[in-house]
């Protein structure tokens, strides 16, 4: 059929022949064992002309249609070896603040990789879910997981330079927390509040803390700290665009470390895509960058 394709599509078996690295002969011939098996006639040779038949416009209408969805078909295959999907799931802060502002790095270092973002309150269920990687905070141990260790949950309390200017600096905790606060409740992760941060610095807890915003997002809570709402508990390093950008400030100088890390969790088992890995080694690779 790449013969009387060929054929057809030029209406000259010299021009098929040349493009198919043959020669003239052996296309006619070709052609005409075709013809002999079908019973009939494709082509009408006439003196320097040739054109198709009846019989042989319909065989080419449907040959050309063939070919047409093989090339594309081998078109998406080909494409799908350079640019091989993941699903990532994160928190809707770490995603925003973490993962997108290196996310041109990633394709640099890896162009071969389509990322597929998805924000989640709740931490999925890997096995049903369709995710391949999930960047979740914990202790490392999840049921039928495996994880790879990417950074240390560090919390430092932050606000706004305009906000440190107007109250700070401050001397001692217990002035820190005498100011307006942002308090992040997540109605699905363990987060420490306002009063567990103290109680981990053996820092008394007020009896009426100044909560002047109450939040049930953590980058609702980064960014009403960024507009001078007040002070926010800040994770590193999630914060770190933010600092470094100057709309956060360290308000004090006094970092908590919870003994839990951020990891890169998987599915366990065998068979896991070359994508998967080089998308979990390069957010090992860059945890501390």
């Amino acid at each position: 059929m790449i013969l009387f394709e060929a054929a057809a599509r030029h209406l000259n078996f010299s021009t098929a022949a040349s493009e198919l690295s043959i020669t003239q002969p052996a296309v006619s011939h070709g052609i005409k064992q075709l013809e002999a098996t079908l019973g009939h006639p494709l082509f009408v040779r006439e003196h320097r002309t040739l054109s198709l038949t009846t019989q042989g416009v319909r065989l080419y209408s449907a040959v050309a249609s063939g070919f047409g969805t093989i090339t594309e078909t081998l078109a998406e295959i080909s494409g799908s070896v350079h640019r091989d999907k993941i699903v990532a799931s994160a928190s809707t802060v770490l995603a925003t603040e973490w993962l997108l502002p290196r996310l041109g790095k990633l394709r640099q270092d890896h162009p071969n990789l389509q990322i597929e973002i998805r924000c989640l309150d709740r931490d999925p269920d890997l096995a049903s879910s369709g995710i391949d990687v999930h960047i979740r905070l914990g202790d490392g141990h999840w049921p039928g997981c495996s994880s790879t260790q990417l950074w240390p949950e560090h919390i430092v309390p932050v606000c706004s330079p305009e906000f440190l200017e107007r109250h700070g600096p401050f001397s001692s905790i217990p002035e820190l927390v005498s100011h307006p606060l942002i308090h992040y409740i997540d109605p699905y992760r363990l987060r420490p509040g306002w009063g567990e941060w103290l109680r981990a610095l053996n820092v008394p807890v007020p009896p009426n803390l100044p909560v002047a915003l109450e939040v049930n997002d953590s980058l609702l809570a980064q960014k009403a700290a960024e507009r001078g709402e007040g002070l926010v508990l800040g994770q590193r390093p999630i914060i770190d665009q933010a600092l470094n950008a100057g709309w956060l400030k360290v308000a004090f100088d006094h970092t908590l470390e919870t003994g839990r890390h951020h990891y890169a969790v998987t599915a366990s088992g065998p068979g896991i895509r070359r994508a998967v890995v080089q998308f979990r080694d390069w957010l090992r690779a860059n945890a501390s960058g």
